[in-house]
């Protein structure tokens, strides 16, 4: 018997179904994974180990549409970078949001996209123990933005006894263009402000001597 000429099964078959699946019921089990891709739950098996690896093959085939990001970008540009195309990934797979981050990274091929930009926090001179923290707020904020703020509510109740929401209300400008330049800039300055902060103390240690 002759193998068919494209796989039935295979880790990128799988990662494109079960972003299919989560789409269409937000959750993502081995056995409905099955149904949906037409095998049995046992072949999914000799593919991936479980449920885990396979969000994060679908974590993966998400990630695979960020643009490569040059190897000599400066800090700020490559941490913009990650930020926007994060949160512009993130806004088209809301479903699978809640999955990815509550499932750890397995697949190097995702991790390799955090790699520039933990390459230059390091040359910039951020410090290693701060690195996952700094990608920790970039991925945190990407997925705040993706999902958007919800339509805000008033009445006239509100209105009276709550000011300050009342204010943010009435004067918004948010949009999610507005939204990701802000959180852009204020990354970026409250960045910068750690950098310099971090590099006070050994000027004047400098100076001393």
């Amino acid at each position: 018997m002759t193998r068919p000429a494209t796989p039935i099964l295979s880790k990128d078959i799988i990662a494109d179904a079960a972003l299919e699946l989560v789409e269409k019921s937000g959750d993502l089990q081995m056995v409905a994974l099955a149904k949906h891709l037409g095998v049995a739950p046992s072949s999914l098996y000799t593919h991936v180990h479980g449920r885990a690896e396979v969000i994060d093959l679908a974590r993966s085939r998400i990630l695979e549409n960020i643009d490569p990001m040059p190897p000599e970008d400066d800090w700020r540009s490559a941490v913009e970078r990650l930020l926007r195309q994060l949160a512009t990934q993130y806004s088209r797979h809301l479903r699978l949001l809640p999955l990815i981050f509550a499932t750890s990274f397995f697949n190097e091929k995702a991790i390799s996209v955090y790699e520039p930009v933990f390459n230059s926090l390091l040359r910039a001179g951020f410090r290693p123990d701060q690195l996952r923290l700094i990608i920790a707020l970039i991925d945190f904020q990407a997925l705040g933005l993706a999902q958007g703020l919800p339509e805000p509510v008033m009445t006239e109740n509100i209105r009276a006894s709550l000011p300050g929401y009342t204010a943010s209300v009435d004067h918004s400008q948010y949009s999610p263009s507005t939204s990701i330049d802000f959180s852009v800039e204020v990354i970026l300055q409250g960045l910068e402000a750690r950098l310099k902060a971090s590099a006070a103390p050994e000027q004047t240690m400098k100076s001393v001597e």
